[in-house]
């Protein structure tokens, strides 16, 4: 409950940076940006893809075993990514695909809201935004 009596309604959040690629290996993207991944998936067919995904994936997420506030969560890896833009732009020159991923659990009447000045630092970035919501009631 919040300070009037009203119910809050929670986000369950997990921020993450994410490259993906037909090709790619994980340690040499490890190796170049000088960043250990909290996640990779080699290329091929995976049981946890979709049907027909098959790119491989380096990941760093910020979940709620770091934070359970999405703005601390969206900071660290937005700083992260903004320290490594140079690497990151290089991979996606070469073909890779750089995204920051905002996933979460949501349920009835739930907000998200954005900051302008994170907005303005995922706009300076220059990369993809994909947010995915799951509504099934945590």
């Amino acid at each position: 409950m919040s300070e009037n009596g009203e119910k809050r309604h929670w986000v369950l959040t997990q921020v993450s940076l994410v490259v993906k690629g037909a090709d790619l290996r994980p340690a040499e993207i490890t190796s170049f940006l000088g960043v250990e991944p909290t996640g990779v998936r080699e290329p091929g067919p995976s049981r946890w893809s979709r049907p027909g995904e098959v790119d491989g994936e380096w990941g760093v997420d910020c979940g709620s075993d770091v934070s359970r506030d999405f703005h601390e969560q969206l900071d660290t890896i937005l700083s992260t990514a903004e320290s490594k833009r140079a690497e990151l732009v290089r991979l996606a020159e070469q073909g890779y695909e750089v995204i920051v991923g905002i996933y979460g659990f949501a349920g009835n009447d739930c907000s998200l809201t954005l900051h302008p000045e994170e907005l303005r630092r995922l706009a300076l970035l220059g990369f993809p935004l994909r947010v995915a919501a799951n509504m099934n009631e945590r």
